[in-house]
């Protein structure tokens, strides 16, 4: 794999979500990741504790999802159903991102789309996330390859 595509992460249940099963609170945030060498713009899916960006910044507890550009519009995901490949854990920071920014080596550019404060309920290799105004259920297809649908909440 070339050094500057972020690798995949390993087996899914080699992981904790950021909690390992049950129900928690967990920010959950959207980013358009442009000029990606190697994989070319997406959108990147940040999934971590509510608290991790004032806590440690640095901390890589951010479960990272990449996703299609086509899963993100406007102001918030798409409904519908995306493959994502599930990358290795990120920075907090990414959590609470609040400006576009260059990313160093060449790696291309990062703009926050969105932030969110929901819950997540963790089952073995799939889970469900409740944020405001949509949710979404998502399952471990195969290693690193997940299925995310992404549902409006009703008047949303």
């Amino acid at each position: 794999m070339p050094s500057d595509a972020h690798p995949p992460a390993g087996p899914a249940s080699a992981r904790a979500f950021p909690f390992a099963a049950g129900t928690g609170a967990v920010t959950v945030a959207f980013a358009a990741h442009r000029r990606a060498p190697v994989v070319g713009d997406h959108i990147d899916l940040f999934i971590g504790p509510r608290a991790a960006p004032a806590t440690d910044p640095d901390a890589r507890v951010a479960r990272t999802f990449r996703l299609a550009s086509t899963a993100f519009a406007g102001s918030g995901p798409v409904p519908g159903i995306f493959e994502a490949m599930e990358l290795e854990p990120h920075r907090a920071e990414y959590l609470a991102l609040g400006r576009p920014r260059e990313l160093s080596n060449g790696r291309g550019f990062i703009e926050p789309l969105r932030a969110d404060a929901g819950v997540a309920t963790v089952h073995d290799d799939r889970f469900d996330l409740h944020c405001g105004g949509w949710s979404a259920f998502a399952e471990c297809v195969d290693l690193a390859r997940w299925r995310f649908t992404f549902r409006l909440a009703e008047g949303g």
